[in-house]
């Protein structure tokens, strides 16, 4: 049996904040979060959530992981209207750095993918863990942590009330705005070093009601790359209406109305979607966001922690959300933070940020290279960055037309098999070959259409 605590506060009532609270359930007499915002009675957009109203999507993994912490929610879900994504040709659609794969055959190791909102993921997931008998949910602010400098730990929080209230352990789920570095530095501690990628994202979404019929897809993606700055992310969601979210990487606008959404489809969507899309009425306004960048803040490389708080979920990481792996990373920190609190004699705050560090380097990694290399992104560029993403580059190219590939690809993609993006010596020999084929193919293709001289 791993640590006991009487009570353990979580600050923000976040997605990631309530798998905390679900995990410390099991090990706490009593689990505190404190949210200030409004949280709705149903699947509904949160004001404190803006990239809420934006495409988002859950990999297969997470919604394994997040099973594994609240069974039956699948099966909810589905009750519930979401979608099932199936391993068919014509239920997905999807572009990656201008390629696009996994439209052409059926995967031979199938898995299930669901296509829940991220409100109505958020709702089922809220509802179960304020289910939880201690667990409680106190609507009000935290104006910082309290801390005990004598003892070098965190001993509870300070509401906005000013109210002091004590607790074994805090978690800081209060998202990419966290405040935590500062007040490690107000403690007497280093701030974590930040790893950033400047990606200056703008999203531009739209709902859509498209006419039953046109479309068997129930998930269209077109990534950006390096020559067109653009791309779309079209989610079939749970009421039965599209979400349809335009992006522009490197600081390039997205469309700002419904023509022009639906003139970029017309360019980079294939023309049977494009043209449902066009016959589809929108509902409501364009919601409008910013993601300037990706951040990483280095706490388990700190020598120096103060005991009794513990970073979560994007105050620790906040990956590009053009990807669609935030939630799925979340889930993956939830079963860090069970490890952790269930070995006896870990220090969990360290286990929980050393095992986020090894699962968060790998995917950092791949999208940094994908950033940087393809997506105008900015920011501290290895020397053999460029020549990995060249290469992945022409594996993506040869995924097109091999299955086996596009396979290997679209499974590591939704971080199953490995969360480690690197081809096989066979695998990048298999993309060489399949590649060089289609090179003499072309070749031969074009001396024969070479027209040949007519006698006079």
């Amino acid at each position: 049996m791993g640590r006991s605590y009487k009570h353990t506060v979580v600050i923000g009532a976040s997605l990631a904040g309530l798998c905390a609270a679900r995990v410390l359930s099991d090990v706490s007499d009593r689990v505190t979060l404190y949210e200030r915002d409004d949280l709705p009675d149903g699947p509904a957009n949160r004001a404190a959530v803006p990239q809420g109203r934006h495409v988002h999507l859950l990999m297969a993994r997470g919604a394994a992981e997040f099973e594994s912490h609240f069974p039956g929610l699948l099966d909810a879900m589905v009750a519930d209207g979401v979608p099932i994504l199936e391993n068919r040709p014509d239920c997905i659609h999807f572009g990656a750095a201008g390629h696009v794969l996994g439209t052409a055959h059926r995967l031979r190791s199938e898995f299930t993918a669901y296509v829940p909102s991220r409100p109505q993921l958020e709702w089922q997931i809220r509802r179960r863990v304020l289910d939880i008998a201690n667990v409680e949910l106190v609507r009000t602010g935290v104006e910082e942590p309290v801390y005990d400098a004598a003892g070098g730990a965190v001993t509870g929080v300070r509401l906005d009330s000013g109210e002091q209230v004590a607790a074994d352990l805090v978690v800081d789920a209060t998202g990419r705005g966290t405040r935590l570095p500062a007040w490690l530095q107000k403690w007497g501690y280093e701030r974590p070093r930040e790893d950033v990628v400047q990606v200056g994202i703008g999203y531009a979404s739209q709902r859509v009601q498209v006419p039953d019929g046109l479309l068997a897809e129930k998930v269209v993606v077109a990534g950006a790359s390096r020559e067109q700055p653009l791309g779309i992310g079209m989610l079939f969601y749970e009421d039965g209406v599209w979400n349809v979210t335009t992006f522009g990487v490197g600081k390039v606008e997205p469309p700002s109305d419904f023509a022009g959404l639906c003139a970029l489809a017309d360019e980079i969507l294939p023309a049977h979607v494009a043209a449902a899309l066009r016959r589809g009425t929108p509902l409501g306004e364009m919601s409008f966001h910013k993601y300037p960048a990706s951040r990483w803040r280095r706490y388990d490389k700190l020598e120096r922690l103060p005991a009794g708080i513990l970073p979560f979920g994007d105050a620790v990481v906040s990956f590009n959300p053009t990807f669609g792996q935030g939630m799925t990373m979340t889930s993956l920190q939830a079963g860090h933070l069970r490890r952790a609190v269930t070995t006896p004699g870990a220090d969990v705050v360290r286990a929980c940020l050393r095992d986020t560090a090894k699962t968060t380097f790998p995917v950092w990694m791949m999208n940094a290279i994908g950033d940087l290399t393809l997506h105008r992104a900015t920011g501290p560029t290895p020397w053999w960055y460029k020549p990995v993403g060249g290469l992945f580059d022409q594996f993506l190219g040869a995924a097109e037309t091999d299955p086996v590939l596009a396979e290997w690809f679209l499974r590591r993609f939704s971080l199953l098999d490995s969360l480690y993006m690197v081809p096989s010596a066979r695998l990048i020999g298999r993309a060489v070959r399949h590649n060089m084929r289609m090179w003499l193919a072309e070749r031969r293709a074009g001396s024969q259409s070479v027209a040949v001289p007519q006698s006079a």
